[in-house]
């Protein structure tokens, strides 16, 4: 259990939070009128919940859909087939998330993470996971005496293992302690000066960085990329789901309860706030007409890169530590791919996913629709930080030219012969979040952390980026509840 600050106190993670999507929020004092900017799952959330409690809400979301970084994409895909551009696979242990999958009674699959058929193609070498664990020297890095033989993921846990048995068996003080110690590490920091363990060479780094996907950003804070990435992702004991149908069955299944208080296509582009009241001045997408919202308070799950572009009056309506938190908050780019093949060839070949050191990075077959005839989706890849960025400077075409390219690499000619169509969706070029999710530079927790989430005058943030799970579903929940808990109680 951990303690998640609000402006008033602690609620504790999850039990706290479970009370209150089980139960609601108490009644408060007198019905307000909320705000809320964005229809991601934060936005959604805290929606619900205020509603419950007796307040009107409006949902103002720039955005012709739902679900912010939830993202299923179902067209041009033939009938029946989808991928998920955004959030893929939910862990069995994020609690709230699983909450709510419950109480909408949706159906999941498990998502194939790994399997021991998976390939890995890295220094001109194919083989397969299972291979490579029994001899990790397949893969030539050259390492350096006790690294010979050890896969990356050894590697790693040689050297973070002191951290992480100290961070799960202390207490939410403790935790809270240890993040701070070790704010100031970057990752390779870290591996190559380990105040715990043994250190790592380059080379053992390098092995680590393009097995366990970190190698599009290791200069980045080391506790963030632990906690948030590398142990919820790659843990061996990891168990991983997805929505049946697509992931953004979730987030639409709030519409019978919001739908009326939903308004899509209304870009935000100033806030103004005074002592009585907030208001968003927004331009609609489709016709160009100029909209005011007014309310007592607000809720903004924009992330902060996107909020940059969005003028506050007056100037003093945000702190100065609030302001540059909205500057150097980091969203990650990432860019997806998504090869639709005219039958799921891969199951004729009994091989999974796949890891590479090429452009594409890491693939994936589809985990649901096993075994049905025809058209099949494949994420051909999938990538992050410096990584997603190789992709910026090529057409569309040129980007499914070049994954089909690798592809072939690992899969053989086949990809060729069994093409369909290709789809790309790149989330820096998505003006709604200008980037896929949170990861903190050393110190910027120290720095930013509870200037990240705390209220200005009558303006409260959630999404994400405002949370303790960066770059997951559980934490876009934890923070609408937050914050509609905080508004709640004014």
């Amino acid at each position: 259990m951990s303690r998640i600050a609000t402006e008033y106190h602690y609620l504790n993670y999850p039990n706290d939070m479970l009370r209150l999507i089980q139960n609601g929020l108490n009644k408060g004092k007198e019905p307000k009128k909320i705000l809320i900017a964005g229809a991601g799952m934060a936005g959604l959330v805290a929606a619900s919940l205020l509603k419950q409690a007796g307040h009107y809400v409006t949902i103002v979301e720039g955005n012709s859909r739902i679900g912010g970084r939830i993202y299923t994409v179902r067209e041009p895909f033939s009938a029946g087939n989808y991928l998920d551009f955004g959030a893929m696979r939910i862990p069995n242990n994020h609690l709230l998330v699983s909450e709510y999958i419950r109480r909408f009674k949706l159906k999941t699959n498990r998502f194939i993470n790994t399997t021991a058929n998976d390939l890995i193609y890295v220094n001109n070498v194919l083989t397969t996971s299972a291979r490579y664990e029994q001899k990790p020297d397949i893969l030539q890095f050259p390492l350096s005496g006790w690294e010979k033989g050890k896969t990356a993921n050894e590697l790693f846990l040689a050297a973070v293992q002191p951290f992480l048995d100290r961070y799960q068996n202390g207490t939410p003080e403790e935790q809270e302690e240890l993040m701070k110690q070790f704010d100031q590490y970057s990752m390779e920091a870290y591996l190559r000066d380990n105040p715990y363990g043994p250190s790592l060479s380059l080379n053992a780094i390098r092995m680590i960085s393009i097995l366990l996907g970190i190698e599009g950003f290791r200069e980045l804070s080391f506790v963030g990329i632990v906690t948030n990435i590398i142990y919820p992702i790659f843990n061996e004991d990891a168990v991983f789901y997805e929505i049946e149908g697509g992931n953004d069955r979730l987030p639409y299944a709030f519409l019978p309860e919001l739908g009326n208080e939903l308004f899509l296509n209304e870009k935000i582009y100033k806030i103004i706030q005074n002592e009585q009241c907030v208001c968003f001045q927004t331009i609609n997408q489709r016709n160009g007409q100029i909209q005011t919202f007014t309310g007592d308070y607000a809720i903004i799950t924009i992330p902060f890169s996107a909020l940059q572009f969005i003028d506050f009056e007056p100037y003093e309506s945000l702190t100065f530590n609030k302001r540059h938190a909205i500057r150097e908050l980091l969203l990650i780019p990432s860019v997806k791919i998504g090869i639709e093949f005219k039958h799921p060839f891969w199951e004729r070949l009994k091989v999974g996913n796949a890891i590479s050191d090429l452009p594409t990075r890491f693939s994936y077959i589809p985990s649901h629709n096993i075994g049905k005839m025809g058209p099949a989706v494949m994420l051909a890849s999938y990538s992050w930080g410096h990584d997603a960025a190789l992709w910026n400077s090529l057409s569309n075409q040129e980007v499914v030219h070049y994954a089909l390219k690798d592809l072939a690499k690992i899969y053989g000619s086949v990809v060729y012969q069994e093409f369909l169509q290709g789809v790309t969706f790149n989330w820096s070029r998505n003006p709604f979040s200008a980037g896929c999710f949170t990861l903190f530079a050393p110190g910027q927790k120290a720095d930013l952390g509870d200037v990240i989430y705390q209220q200005e005058g009558r303006m409260h943030f959630a999404g994400e980026h405002t949370s303790t799970f960066h770059g997951w579903v559980e934490g876009a929940i934890e923070s609408g509840i937050r914050a509609a808990y905080e508004v709640n109680r004014r």
